[in-house]
């Protein structure tokens, strides 16, 4: 072996160029191949961070008659599944909130978590430092106790050691801390942002109702139970409370997600297709390296005749051939590698926020096992052709082959045309999907989202409940905000929201509701609707269209008279567009008379279906944590500072929680396509370039052989313009074949896009027609430079050779 890896380096070493061009491929694509697994690995393939992560699943209610397949759960609901089942070993619940923490006279937002005390042992994790909470702590009256992440402790508490025990100021309470975190610890899965974890209290006698579903539940499977007989037991305990409490639970099941589903679920089939477009790169590295090896044949094919001729067994020519076919990937692996480290640098720069655990993309050990196994792979597979080829030669006919100038078998020539055949349809079918979805993130850019965004800038605000404990000191206060920001210099329009659309803060609630004179089929079968608290100057703020009727201004609901405002969607869904003056019944809001009806608005994401929305008055759903809304002709930052005067004068150990544009925050909800068109982009760049080498190469060694024939053409009367059509239309018929090849390959492999495209259909005409005229046109170039060549072929020389 030793042997023949030194006659396989020596061999190399006399084609320098060919050498050269071999690693550069294999380099760029099992570069690109390593950096891609390197963030499906992190992101999609790599267990949880808990011991046994695989029996963790999220547990959900859904109600199917509704279309409502994920649903948060109540705590009634959550205390009896944790009661009535036997295949969970342990449940808890959990749900987002939020603290002020002053540090250094500098009021810090918080990210916390409200947790069952159940939760760290049901992860199986414990604590770095002191402890985590006890079943004890589930009873009222210990709610004010943390546990600490390992950054939180390090970043707010300089890594104290004696921060166990002592108390902090969390939203001008005294908190215990009870315990921190190990390093590396996340929760939930991916959100790195939550610092602190308190305890979830539960008052059997002032238990909220069942449809005030606002907890998260995540559950360990008990030894030997599998999925299925949990899914069984849980949807046989929702149809027990269906039974028992038909007014809140009818229609109602529950559903088992796996943890890790749950997590990687809405972006795998991303990363997947972004997966099969890479190997497609490199399967065309390989076809092109195979057509070069091809193309070096003939010079080293007199050697193995003599080797065959002198006894040298076929396996043995073979495996030389192969070994040096795995030299040259392996050492295009090593620089690969190098590649992917660059390259990971700059992914997890540009993936998307939205992106679960990307801060741990990277180079590591399974990494670098898959890019070995590649690199073997591909030399095997780029170094058979060739090897085959090498496997039987004559000396006689190789002698007589060598006379004449070497030209190419009919058999060589046909088979160098089915690799570049193969190249361009691989070619074509990841150029079509790099297509759709940038005419799919065209279309999405187009999508009028319903609402101004330049100018427009957003300020995320939460107050304490220990500073304001009322609804009254919460609606005197955002009140005196906005007219006060409205005021400011420069200011056209302010107000406020509960929840602002495209932002991941702000509190939404989807509630059901009656419609005076429609009557539902049954309680649980109402109309539902997101339901959103506004302070006055709100649509004005943000552009909202006004249809009908009048906005919310000051003073509405203060007389007793509870009044909306209803988006379209509403109006046409339940009330037959005719909305002003109707009444409608929402739980813990009473009966409100529709007062105007505004433009609907793309809320979760321009891709979003409208959604049925309510609006009221801050004074009518009186929340703390509220978006205000500030249209401007000055910059974000300038608009930030005098709203964080304002808040300031108004409330000096208030933080500003996120301060947005509108355009930034429309932007952030196009990342992911962005991200997954620009990826595909390169991509299929990077897979055009390589076909066009395979076509340059292939027609400038067909040009080649073919010397004595075109010499005798040319001899004959042939002039320049003939042969260069004769060349070009020789390789544009090779191209062709790969074109209608790949077209028919992207429309069987384009229905795998359908997630990732937005009013596209993966068989789009005018996409497949630029994609083949494209190639056809890169075709027609690579063999334009070996056409030329051709046609200042010198007749006489060309003869005299032959």
């Amino acid at each position: 072996m030793i042997r023949m890896l030194g006659q396989s380096a020596r061999s190399l070493a006399r084609t320098p160029g060919v050498t050269a061009v071999v690693l550069l491929t294999m380099a760029v694509a099992i570069g690109a191949n390593a950096a891609i697994f390197s963030v499906l690995n992190a992101v999609v393939l790599r267990p949880l961070g808990y011991p046994e992560s695989d029996r963790l699943v999220t547990l959900w209610e859904t109600n199917p008659g509704q279309g409502l397949e994920q649903v948060q759960v109540s705590l009634a609901t959550f205390l009896d599944w944790r009661e009535r089942t036997a295949s969970l070993q342990e449940i808890a619940v959990f749900r987002h909130r939020g603290g002020t923490l002053m540090q250094d006279g500098e009021p810090q937002h918080v990210a916390t978590l409200e947790v069952s005390p159940a939760l760290f042992s049901l992860l199986g994790v414990p604590p770095a430092l002191g402890g985590v909470f006890g079943p004890a702590d589930e009873t009222p009256g210990h709610e004010r106790r943390l546990v600490l992440t390992h950054g939180a402790w390090q970043r707010r508490f300089g890594g104290d050691r004696d921060i166990v025990g002592r108390a902090v100021l969390l939203d001008d309470e005294p908190y215990e801390v009870v315990g921190v975190m190990p390093d590396g610890f996340v929760f939930p899965p991916g959100d790195r942002e939550v610092e602190a974890f308190s305890p979830v209290t539960v008052s059997l006698q002032a238990l909220p109702s069942r449809p005030h579903r606002m907890y998260e539940a995540i559950a360990r499977l008990a030894a030997g139970v599998t999925l299925e007989q949990a899914r069984r037991e849980l949807r046989a305990v929702a149809a027990q409370l269906a039974r028992e409490f038909p007014d809140a639970m009818q229609g109602w099941s529950a559903a088992i997600v796996p943890a890790r589903e749950q997590l990687v679920g809405p972006v795998r089939d991303t990363f997947l297709v972004l997966f099969a477009a890479v190997l497609l790169v490199l399967a065309i590295g390989c076809v092109n390296v195979a057509n070069l090896l091809l193309a070096r044949a003939p010079r080293v094919i007199k050697e193995f005749a003599i080797r065959a001729a002198m006894g040298a067994p076929a396996t043995s020519l073979l495996g030389r051939a192969l070994v040096e076919s795995t030299l040259l990937a392996l050492c295009g692996g090593a620089a690969g590698l190098l590649l992917a480290l660059w390259a990971d640098a700059g992914l997890r720069a540009v993936v998307p926020a939205t992106v679960p655990r990307a801060e741990q993309i990277g180079v590591d050990a399974t990494v670098v096992a898959f890019t070995g196994l590649v690199a073997l792979l591909a030399g095997v597979a780029f170094g058979l052709a060739p090897g085959l080829r090498l496997m039987r030669p004559r000396l006689t006919t190789v002698l007589q082959s060598s006379g004449r100038g070497g030209s190419l078998s009919r058999r060589a020539r046909w088979f160098a045309d089915a690799l570049v055949v193969t190249e361009v349809a691989m070619a074509i079918v990841l150029l079509a999907g790099a297509g759709l979805t940038l005419r799919s993130l065209q279309r999405l850019h187009s999508v009028d989202p319903g609402f101004r965004t330049h100018g427009v800038t957003a300020v995320a605000l939460s107050l304490p409940r220990s500073r304001y404990p009322t609804t009254e000191q919460t609606v005197r206060l955002y009140d005196e905000l906005v007219r006060e920001v409205a005021a400011l210099p420069g200011v056209d329009a302010a107000g406020a929201v509960s929840a602002l659309p495209m932002s991941p803060l702000g509190t939404d609630f989807d509630i059901p509701f009656t419609v005076e004179g429609l009557q539902a089929a049954s309680p649980t079968e109402r109309p539902r609707a997101d339901y959103r608290a506004v302070v006055a100057g709100y649509f004005e703020a943000l552009g909202v269209r006004l249809v009908q009727g009048r906005l919310l201004r000051r003073g509405d609901g203060d007389e007793g008279r509870l009044v909306a405002v209803v988006n379209e969607e509403l109006a046409r869904r339940y009330l037959g567009g005719d909305a002003l003056g109707r009444r409608i019944q929402l739980p813990m809001a009473g009966e409100l008379e529709i007062v105007g009806v505004v433009g609907n608005v793309r809320h979760g994401s321009l891709r979003a279906a409208t959604r049925p929305e309510v609006f009221v008055p801050l004074s009518q759903l009186a929340l703390r944590d509220m978006h205000l809304v500030v249209r401007s002709s000055g910059t974000p930052g300038r608009v930030a500072a005098g709203v964080r005067a304002v808040v300031h004068r108004l409330d000096s150990r208030l933080p500003l929680l996120r301060v947005a544009s509108m355009e930034e925050l429309v932007a952030d909800s196009l990342a992911q396509p962005r991200f997954n068109a620009a990826l595909l982009a390169a991509l299929a760049g990077c897979a055009a370039l390589l076909a066009a080498i395979g076509i340059y190469g292939v027609v400038s060694y067909a040009v080649a052989q073919r010397t004595g024939e075109i010499g005798v053409r040319r001899a004959l009367g042939a002039g320049d313009g003939a042969t260069v059509r004769l060349v070009i239309g020789d390789a544009l018929r090779v191209v062709g074949v790969g074109v209608a090849s790949g077209l028919l390959g992207a429309a069987y492999l384009g229905r795998f896009l359908g997630a990732l495209l937005y009013e596209i259909l993966p068989v789009d005409l005018p996409t497949y027609a630029v994609t083949a005229l494209a190639v056809l046109l890169v075709g027609a170039l690579a063999a334009w430079l070996p056409a030329r060549r051709a046609a200042r072929v010198d007749p006489v020389i060309a003869l005299r050779q032959e």
